[in-house]
């Protein structure tokens, strides 16, 4: 008698809307692992806001050249124990890893058992969780490539937005561990926590207005991760002509990023930054050494069992998340 097929427990939706359209299924097959591929049983997912946008939907145009694919499970941060993997990898069965997700796998980390690129895979570091290094794929890749393409080094000045989100908590120690004088916004009941992260000075953006506070003293780099609202040109008008403007792409405002990247080219302001951000086990190696040695905290505001996906989905689009919320699995 044939054994049964593997299945694995996935939450996933199959049309756009709201979180209603979320299902949690505990007995989806297990696809077969394609070439460069490892399967990782899965034990924590993070919850980011790109995964509740995707669900949204941004227009069918858009959906169809550049989201995944339906029925489709959401999910970028992944980190649990290699399962399988293939002849020749460096990776071995028992492994801890963790590993970002991207579209060329169609995403899927609300997910029991994951295949994983093998060039997206890091180990996960002594002392740190589960839930802690699955903080860090989405968050701390985004950060460190948006330090990368701002340049920043020594002795800059950086400020970061939302200092106290998920990309923001990870990107203002990393911005500290490279030496630079760092600055961010957030909510006031979050300022000493942002403080604690390491930041220099910390602006209460519901009590005083960044752009006047530092009007006089423009940044080498700034980081936007909010973009909407008025923050695009208010940041751009406290960056250094010489300095970078890091827009982080909350929805897909294709003529404002255009229309930076040809200043950019004209030379008529601070360089204008988009980032896409892509798996890369080598910096995700580096994000859980700095973590596993204090330099960079992975903050955990809550955990949620895999089927309540839909919640947490809910509560990070309220967008007042300290840190990360984590899909235990």
């Amino acid at each position: 008698m044939a054994a049964a097929p593997p299945t694995r427990a996935v939450v996933q939706y199959s049309r756009h809307g709201d979180s209603s359209v979320l299902q949690y299924i505990p007995d989806a097959p297990v696809p077969p692992l394609k070439k460069g591929q490892v399967l990782v049983a899965n034990k924590a997912a993070a919850v980011n806001p790109v995964d509740y946008k995707l669900r949204q939907g941004f227009g069918a145009l858009l959906d169809r050249l550049a989201g995944p694919k339906l029925p489709a499970i959401p999910g970028g941060d992944v980190a649990g124990v290699v399962e399988s993997a293939p002849e020749g990898s460096a990776f071995k069965p028992g492994d801890r890893v963790f590993a970002l997700l991207s579209l060329d796998t169609n995403f899927g980390g609300y997910a029991s058992k994951v295949p994983v690129p093998e060039r997206a895979l890091a180990l996960i570091p002594e002392g740190l969780s589960f839930e802690q290094a699955a903080c860090l794929p989405l968050a701390g890749l985004t950060a460190w490539q948006a330090l990368e393409a701002a340049r920043v080094k020594a002795g800059d000045r950086v400020l970061v937005h939302a200092g106290a989100g998920g990309v923001g908590s990870l990107a203002v120690p990393l911005a500290k561990a490279r030496g630079a004088w760092v600055a961010a916004t957030c909510s006031g009941k979050n300022v000493e926590f942002v403080k604690e992260l390491g930041a220099d000075e910390v602006v209460d953006y519901t009590t005083e207005a960044f752009d006047q506070r530092y009007k006089e003293q423009p940044f080498d780099a700034v980081l936007d991760t909010i973009v909407l609202q008025g923050y695009e040109q208010r940041s751009l008008a406290v960056t250094k002509r010489s300095g970078t403007y890091v827009n982080f792409v909350p929805a897909p405002v294709v003529g404002s990023i255009l229309k930076g990247l040809v200043k950019t080219a004209l030379g008529l302001g601070p360089r204008y930054r988009p980032i896409f951000v892509l798996p890369n086990g080598k910096q995700l190696a580096e994000l859980g050494r700095l973590a596993a040695e204090g330099k960079v905290r992975p903050i955990i505001a809550r955990t949620y069992p895999l089927a309540q996906a839909a919640e947490t989905q809910d509560e990070i689009a309220k967008g007042r998340t300290r840190g990360k919320i984590v899909l235990t699995i």
